[in-house]
């Protein structure tokens, strides 16, 4: 397969050329060939495929489920938007119901049919009752041993990542215990202060969880959960850019105190995206959709969101006032890099996974691939002068 745009992203700048493909990998990156059988994209933006580390659902589908199939209709919605990469994300329930789900994730990846599921994000159980958001806090646990082992192990190895509150009883040996596994520590859901939270990253932690959103807020004298993330340069932060989350003026106080490599670009979304308003799942919450909002039925926390990846891109180019390049890094980059995938995803460049997302000029996927196939597209009726 080979690609032909005049607006290639690549490591070192946007370039005109082709891209070629074989074997589920990029072979070629550069001067466009004589190959009449090129796809030809015009001035459409071909960028590294877009990486989502925060998804509960999609599509009319959610990933706290037991069936396999529901984790691959909230993969192939996501693909139509641009995402060649996700965590199937659960929200905090029972063991017994996450290993199930977990199970399930396992399944589907290893059946091979779900191009693009990379793992595992549980949020929670280990989370504060104080800031629990649109999750039911009955089913918050402390850390112990023995379930943080059932819950890894019901995985197989798919849990990549996992949000957690420092402050909580064990929380420091349940972060040095995923870093061993292998599995990044997000904090979130948190009332921790400032010490516990930087105590929880000298201990491995990596990563906050949608920041702002179900955090201490942030005070001069105590700065809390937000404080650390934001000033500490190890922890990469991740934000939902849906102008509904968190307003814009935060968002650029969050990307100047972050820099361009420690922001992170997530959706959140729940079954609800994509679909028309009204009444949806969030784990076994029900949620009420209106004009794109998603909030709990029973009252009025916002519960995931509506977002898919190429929309929180444009976003990100509209409030943050930056590049598209820029907003690859936070869309596809910076999440590679995060889970250790960045010498094979995350860029355009020789010998690196051929996952690559097709943006038109208003930023919208109009075309994805996944491995070296097409999940979404290809596009079609291209003017190679637009």
């Amino acid at each position: 397969m080979r690609l032909r745009s005049a607006r290639i992203v690549t490591p070192a700048g946007t370039i005109a050329g082709d891209v070629s493909i074989r074997d589920g990998r990029i072979e070629t990156v550069g001067v466009a060939s004589a190959d009449a059988d090129a796809t030809e994209l015009g001035r459409r933006w071909v960028v590294p495929g877009l990486i989502d580390l925060h998804v509960h659902g999609g599509g009319g589908a959610q990933c706290n489920t037991a069936d396999p199939d529901e984790i691959a209709r909230v993969a192939r919605f996501h693909a139509r938007h641009g995402t060649t990469g996700l965590l199937a994300t659960t929200v905090a329930a029972s063991p017994d119901e996450l290993a199930v789900a977990l199970g399930a994730i396992r399944r589907a990846i290893e059946d091979g049919e779900v191009a693009g599921v990379l793992g595992a994000h549980m949020e929670g159980p280990f989370l504060s009752p104080r800031r629990s958001g649109a999750m039911d806090p009955s089913t918050f646990l402390e850390p112990e041993t023995d379930t943080v082992e059932r819950l890894l192990a019901a995985g197989g190895g798919a849990v990549r990542l996992m949000t957690l509150a420092p402050e909580l009883p064990g929380a420091l040996e349940l972060v040095r215990t995923l870093v061993d596994a292998g599995v990044v520590a997000s904090i979130g859901h948190s009332d921790a202060t400032y010490d516990q939270t930087r105590a929880a990253v000298s201990a491995g932690a990596r990563a906050a969880t949608h920041v702002f959103n179900g955090m201490r807020p942030f005070h001069h004298r105590e700065p809390g959960v937000v404080g650390a993330v934001l000033d500490l340069p190890q922890v990469s932060c991740e934000i939902i850019c849906d102008g509904i989350h968190v307003a814009p003026a935060a968002l650029r106080l969050v990307h100047r105190a972050k820099g361009p490599a420690g922001l992170r670009l997530v959706t959140d979304a729940m079954e609800a995206a994509g679909m028309p308003d009204g009444e949806y799942r969030l784990g076994a919450a029900r949620v009420r959709v209106a004009d794109g909002r998603a909030t709990l039925a029973a009252g009025d926390s916002i519960a995931g969101s509506t977002l898919t990846m190429d929309r929180a891109m444009r976003n990100a180019v509209r409030f943050l006032r930056i590049t598209v390049e820029d907003a690859v890094a936070l869309a596809s980059t910076n999440p590679a890099r995060l889970l250790g995938l960045d010498d094979r995803k995350g860029a355009i460049a020789p010998g690196m996974d051929a996952d690559l997302t097709v943006l038109d000029d208003d930023l919208r996927a109009c075309g994805t691939i996944v491995a070296g196939a097409w999940a979404h597209g290809p596009p079609r009726d291209v003017d190679p002068g637009r």
